[in-house]
This record gives C-alpha cells, structure tokens and sequence, in this order.
C-alpha cells in the first residue's frame, strides 16, 4: 500500500485526476487516455507512471498495447485520513450545536 503523500501528490495534478476521470468508464489503452491531453508521449508515460508508483492505476500489457485501469484500493490512505477528518470535525460541530441550542434556550431537533 502507498502512503498518503505519494497518494495526494499523484491527485494533484490535474492531467492525472482528468485521467482517472476517463478511468471511470472502463479500461482505455495509453493512445485513447492521451487524446484528450496536448501533450507529448513521454509527458504522458510520466504521468501514468505517477498513477501506477501510487496505486491508482494498473497497466496490462496485451501485444503492443497498454491497457490502463483504476485500482480504487489505491485510494484508501486518502479516504482513511479524509475519514478520521471528517469523524472529528462532526464532533466538534455537534458539540457546538449543542451549546449553541443550550445558549439560546431552543430545542435541538437533529
């Protein structure tokens, strides 16, 4: 499994979160990801080297082909940092509503 930096320095960019976009329909070949991109072969190889050294993407070679493909499990040092994020900001917001509620003297309908 990658780490989360590896993982978020891979999404920053937006050519290879554009790629992942177009991941999202199905497997494409190197040549049908590159269309959308004006860039040259090697810009592109670079970025999908990106992609696969963090786990987001899986190459299979068929022939002279490269077939791409996502491997969503490469998101998971994304999602379980977002998570942990998210469970304490609830927390905090709860607890604030609650004092807010106590302060003017509503009831809390949540």
């Amino acid at each position: 499994m990658t780490n989360l930096n590896t993982t978020l320095a891979a999404l920053a960019n937006p050519a290879r979160r554009q790629m992942l976009d177009q991941l999202l329909q199905g497997s494409k070949t190197v040549k049908e990801l590159s269309l959308n991109h004006d860039m040259t072969a090697g810009a592109i190889s670079q970025h999908l080297k990106v992609l696969e050294e963090a786990q987001l993407i899986t190459r299979i070679v068929k022939g002279r082909e490269h077939h791409c493909e996502l491997a969503p499990d490469g998101l998971e040092p994304v999602l379980g940092w977002t998570e942990k994020h998210k469970t304490f900001w609830q927390q905090k917001l709860s607890s604030f509503d609650a004092f807010i509620h106590e302060q003017t003297g509503e009831k809390d309908n949540g």
